[in-house]
């Protein structure tokens, strides 16, 4: 969370809220004074918590969706499973000769 939270788009959202929280009603006659400063910093890392928090989630579900991506292609049938199926099979004149005693 910590490394998100130091990224462009937080740091973005976080300047943004910080803005709107100055321009506010009740701060427009003193922006920088410190009830001001003081709710803009709270909004700027309140959205810049969210704004990471959002980035883990989407993240994390980019990386769920890989690993679907990837059981659904590695998914081998165990060999017991195959094992009835393949004693089944017939030897012809082709494989016969591949076979060793």
């Amino acid at each position: 969370m910590a490394w998100l939270g130091r990224t462009e788009e937080t740091a973005a959202g976080a300047q943004r809220a910080y803005n709107t929280e100055q321009r506010r009603r009740w701060h427009r006659h003193n922006p920088n004074g410190a009830d001001a400063v003081a709710a803009a910093t709270k909004a700027a890392e309140t959205a810049q918590r969210r704004t990471a928090e959002y980035l883990l989630a989407t993240r994390l579900e980019q990386l769920r969706e890989q690993a679907a991506a990837r059981t659904e292609t590695a998914a081998a049938v165990p060999c017991t499973d195959r094992l009835p199926e393949l004693a089944a099979r017939t030897l012809d004149d082709g494989t016969a000769g591949g076979v060793i005693a």
